[in-house]
């Protein structure tokens, strides 16, 4: 549900795929965005191989793509990116709650540009838009279904 409301626009320079997994939300961004360098972030080691592997079959190099492995954007500098897209887990290993996506959140305002978009997808039972306009003072939803939710919040 996601991939199909990935934002291409011209101006964006800088796309952080946090919490990236395999990385498909991040190759699809890259292809709606060649101008644009990728960062793939996620704390897990196999993830990122993962995510580096799949966009080496997509694109015949990593020229315009870093992949980091991090908590969360804890060495990003602020004010540094245009985009952060985000499909943050609700639970980590038997634990469940918003604390990682709440951390995530957080992370994103900071190095957001103003006007800089932070775009999630989220089961729509987590209500991250109460989360969200904490946060950003703003949120809209993209799109939504039975069970998801696309939701933007813009950096002011």
């Amino acid at each position: 549900f996601f991939i199909q409301h990935i934002p291409e626009n011209r101006d964006t320079k800088d796309i952080i795929d946090l919490g990236c997994g395999n990385g498909i939300i991040g190759i699809l961004a890259a292809r709606k965005n060649p101008q644009a360098k990728l960062y793939f972030i996620d704390e897990s080691f196999m993830a990122i191989a993962s995510a580096r592997a799949n966009y080496l079959a997509e694109f015949s190099d990593t020229g315009n793509a870093e992949f980091i492995v991090n908590d969360g954007l804890t060495d990003f500098a602020t004010d540094s990116a245009d985009l952060v897209l985000c499909n943050p887990p609700f639970h980590q290993q038997h634990a469940i709650g918003d604390q990682i996506a709440l951390s995530m959140f957080k992370h994103a305002k900071r190095v957001l540009r103003k006007n800089g978009e932070l775009r999630i997808v989220g089961n729509r039972h987590l209500n991250y838009h109460n989360i969200l306009k904490k946060i950003f003072g703003n949120v809209d939803c993209i799109a939504s279904n039975n069970k998801f939710v696309i939701l933007s919040s813009i950096a002011g």
